[in-house]
């Protein structure tokens, strides 16, 4: 098996991708390995920010990982975090206002396969 890369963007912002697609590329070249050019810290970031054209923090990319390892991400509010050893998040109050979120949405998720277990009996 090979790598995997996850990548959100700001659909408000996709004017900027299509003028300036060496910066999209470069971005997500960045963002394969970790880095952050906007950090001047040299250690590896899991998910990096970046800027292409005016649009400040249009792309977010998740650090690759090899594609047998699961990831967990939750994706909003004009962001993306992931779960596990990667969360570099320090704000412990927000943290538990996430997990609070996927378990919602994994809450959403059960109710729904039993809806769809009851249709098919």
């Amino acid at each position: 098996m090979g790598y995997m890369t996850t990548i959100t963007f700001l659909n408000d912002g996709f004017d900027q991708i299509e003028k300036y697609p060496e910066q999209f590329i470069e971005a997500i070249k960045l963002g394969i390995y970790g880095i952050d050019k906007h950090n001047k810290n040299t250690s590896k970031k899991f998910i990096t920010t970046h800027s292409i054209g005016y649009h400040g923090n249009l792309l977010e990319v998740a650090q690759s990982h090899h594609a047998d390892n699961y990831r967990l991400y939750l994706v909003g509010r004009n962001t993306m975090t992931t779960f596990g050893y990667a969360n570099e998040i320090d704000d412990i109050e927000y943290r538990k206002q996430l997990v609070r979120i996927a378990k919602s949405i994994i809450k959403d998720e059960e109710k729904r396969i039993k809806e769809l277990e009851e249709r098919i009996r």
